[in-house]
């Protein structure tokens, strides 16, 4: 029987464990990155634009991603409208009221990913690429990896950055609770005649959530949160259909539209684990965390799961000869709880109560978007808190 070994397994070769990698490195961490040869080549572009926090570029920054990336491939975010056709409500964040330059950056996923992918080349590890089924033995003081061929595999940590489904989740037998939204997230780019000026877009109407992400002058990239009951209708419509239907819903607001790609479709799902860490593994990224799309911060979530892991190795040298230790795992399971808990219950939260049928719920809703936009401290707070 074949054995290899390193300190610590990353499974999953996406942003978030390429992330991961970079942080273990900074350490002297001897590191192994597990991948599915199959999973590596693409047929065709990523639709999907992130809304990277100021927080997390600034990591990016201090570890050299962005050295990767070029300026234009980056849309600053200075101002974000959120509003509702019923009753005309709006509210607004600008970064200048709060005494921040950027709210956001907005970046295609192949952009970053290619980064990452710059970024690690730059690195010295190990690559693991099975195709087979493998299983994960947990011992006290290591993990063995074995592929369906024999050769077995030892580390003193296991991180799963293998995504929502993840299969390090399964072998460890962390529960999670599943809730599905009953909708379906419509991706697609339109040019407008108005140039954006930096401004995001949230609407919320009646047939679901729209979210506009200014990318080029006169580009947004849009995801549309589709509730379930009406999919059916808008894939029937054709390309020319479709945007007639969404001129409408927009009004006058973006100027003329028109449609720049083809719409692709992805159901949305939120998924909460009880906790983030088993018997010497991590869970990270899409493997720990799953919430709507409707507050952008799916990726910003899983970097910061990578922030934390560089933060306790920067403070606890101690933990750096076996990060597989209960004591450091309980202590990234606990300072990363609340961020997770916090931002899953809201984004839950405001999706239920903008998809509510109930006159009583929009009255409430309309009062207290007016109010909350009328009181500058109250949006410096959510400003200041989104931004990390």
């Amino acid at each position: 029987m074949n054995e290899k070994s390193s300190d610590v397994l990353i499974v999953g070769s996406g942003i978030v464990g390429m992330a991961t990698l970079v942080t273990l490195e900074k350490y002297a961490i001897k590191t192994s990155l597990l991948s599915h040869p199959k999973n590596i080549k693409k047929n065709s572009p990523d639709p999907r634009f992130y809304a990277i926090t100021p927080g997390v570029k600034k990591w990016l920054e201090k570890n050299g991603i962005c050295n990767f990336l070029s300026k234009d491939l980056m849309s600053p975010v200075n101002k974000i409208l959120v509003y509702s056709n019923k009753e005309n409500t709006s509210l607004s964040f600008d970064a200048y009221d709060a005494g921040v330059s950027e709210l956001a950056f907005i970046i295609n996923h192949d952009d970053i990913e290619k980064a990452f992918m710059n970024r690690i080349s730059k690195i010295s590890y190990d690559e693991i690429k099975i195709d087979g089924a493998e299983s994960l033995n947990i011992e006290m003081d290591h993990v063995n990896l074995m592929n369906e061929k024999g050769k077995k595999y030892q580390f003193k940590l296991i991180i799963g950055a293998d995504g929502p489904n993840s299969w390090v989740r399964s072998q460890s037998a962390i529960e999670f609770k599943n809730k599905t939204f009953n909708q379906t997230a419509l991706v697609f780019n339109i040019k407008s005649s108005k140039a954006h000026q930096g401004c995001a877009y949230q609407k919320f109407m009646q047939d679901g959530i729209l979210a506009f992400l200014p990318i080029q002058t006169h580009e947004y990239s849009v995801v549309f949160s589709l509730n379930d009951n009406i999919l059916d209708e808008y894939k029937k419509l054709d390309d020319a259909s479709f945007l007639m239907k969404l001129k409408k819903d927009l009004g006058e607001m973006f100027g003329d539209i028109d449609l720049l790609s083809k719409r692709q479709y992805f159901p949305l799902s939120m998924k909460i684990n009880e906790s983030l860490i088993s018997e010497r593994v991590i869970l990270i990224g899409d493997a720990a965390h799953q919430v709507h799309p409707l507050a952008g911060q799916g990726l910003n979530l899983g970097l910061r799961d990578v922030i934390e892991l560089d933060e306790l190795l920067s403070s606890h040298q101690k933990y750096h000869h076996d990060l597989g230790l209960k004591q450091f795992l309980k202590k990234y399971n606990r300072n990363r709880k609340t961020d997770i808990l916090s931002l899953s219950y809201l984004t839950n939260q405001l999706s239920h109560i903008f998809s509510s049928q109930s006159r009583i719920v929009d009255f409430v809703v309309n009062l207290g978007l007016n109010k909350i936009n009328q009181n500058h401290l109250i949006k410096k707070i959510l400003i200041e808190k989104a931004a990390h």
